[in-house]
């Protein structure tokens, strides 16, 4: 009998099908063996079985033992998982090289010049969305912490800081030298002393109290606020809506910095 929970478990973290997990772990428990074999122990067809186990030696998985009657050998796991690893970085290198290859390429610079036409045509006041999903959200800030010119401000909780610091510690490092102010009010709960150091780096950190909220704003002009405390949401469903609109974000930075005079230095 084979485990199905162990067979599920195999499909999640090595990749497999159904059949190649269910063909893979029963060739585990055999050490050595036929693909006849291994169709009556999984209930696999065994006209499929050929072809799976030539996926599987394909994956590194397994190994073809030479002669007749043909038989397959099971690689150490151990042994595998080093392949893998190999494997995604090799498959994760190429892909960014392939994607830095396209700025090379002219078609880039059409790309580029579509986007600029058509963003001048929109009014500044209409662009604003909803951005649903936290490392969207993340993303967005990256490119907002990356082009901002003058001032970020931002009220965060101190296990937001802390995701804050982790994920984008080198691009608010990148505006501070280029003479942009960064001011942050964070709660001081989940907040860890590492990344609280790393903030007071970045630029003023102060205690927020009396202002249960979650949003950024760059160079009076963006705004990205939260609609839900980060505790009470799962990271997929984390919705921020994005506004770009400088009468708009005025009136968040004006709460901002009253609330900011107010607010002690940590």
């Amino acid at each position: 009998m084979i485990d199905e929970r162990l067979v599920d478990t195999i499909k999640e973290h090595f990749d497999l099908n159904s059949y190649e997990a269910k063909v893979w772990v029963a060739l585990l428990g055999r050490g050595i063996t036929s693909a006849g074999e291994l169709a009556e122990i999984t209930g696999v067809p065994r006209s499929r079985t050929y072809d799976i186990l030539e996926s599987l030696e394909r994956k590194g998985l397994v190994i073809m033992r030479l002669g007749k009657p043909i038989k397959y050998i099971s690689i150490n796991p151990k042994e595998v998982i080093d392949k893998l690893k190999k494997q995604v970085r090799l498959d994760l290198n190429d892909r960014i090289n392939r994607i830095e290859e396209v700025k090379e390429n002219p078609i880039w610079k059409e790309v580029l010049s579509l986007y600029e036409k058509g963003i001048k045509k929109i009014d500044p006041t209409q662009i604003s969305g909803a951005i649903r999903g936290r490392h969207h959200i993340h993303d967005r800030f990256e490119e907002l912490f990356s082009e901002s010119k003058k001032e970020v401000l931002l009220a965060a909780s101190g296990i937001e800081l802390n995701r804050i610091i982790e994920y984008h510690f080198p691009a608010l490092k990148s505006a501070k030298e280029r003479g942009v102010d960064i001011k942050i009010a964070v709660t001081k709960e989940g907040l860890t002393d590492k990344n609280l150091k790393h903030s007071q780096e970045l630029g003023t950190v102060k205690e927020l109290k009396g202002l249960d909220a979650r949003f950024l704003i760059t160079d009076g002009n963006e705004l990205i606020f939260m609609l839900t405390s980060d505790q009470d949401v799962h990271p997929s469903y984390d919705t921020g809506v994005w506004i770009h609109s400088p009468f708009f974000t005025k009136s968040f930075r004006d709460m901002f910095m009253a609330s900011w005079k107010k607010m002690t230095v940590l």
